[in-house]
């Protein structure tokens, strides 16, 4: 799972170097894949998830406007995520959609107030409680 974690992300920064009109209907094929990513079981996977849609959303704000809502959803949803990874990689992908989309800062400071009720949380305390 690790592996397709980085996969994922890697391939989303690759596709983003890509500027090519040949590329271009591939790379929008693949953000439904990376849509249910956001539902694994494996943490890294929606880490990765997390992050490669920020990336496509900052790379391709008007070709991902129709799936905005879907993906602030989860983007929103990930912010209360147990692993505090994927809290910091939702809250990141959050803020490049908000570079894309300005009319988002609404939104933001609404969820963003809940995030921080959570208990903080290290990367040794997460890997010590997780064994993915």
């Amino acid at each position: 799972r690790t592996l397709l974690a980085r996969a994922i992300c890697a391939h989303a920064r690759f596709t983003t170097l890509l500027t090519s009109s040949a590329n271009h209907d591939y790379e929008l094929e693949f953000t439904p894949a990376l849509l249910v990513c956001f539902h694994d079981e494996s943490w890294q996977v929606r880490d990765e998830a997390c992050l490669a849609c920020g990336i496509f959303v900052g790379s391709y704000p008007l070709e991902c406007l129709p799936e905005l809502p879907t993906l602030t959803e989860r983007w929103t949803n990930h912010l209360f995520d147990q692993i505090w990874s994927v809290r910091e990689d939702a809250a990141r992908a959050l803020g490049m959609a908000l570079m894309a989309y300005p009319s988002l800062l609404g939104l933001l400071r609404e969820n963003i107030g809940c995030a921080r009720k959570q208990p903080p949380q290290t990367r040794a305390e997460m890997l010590r409680s997780h064994n993915d």
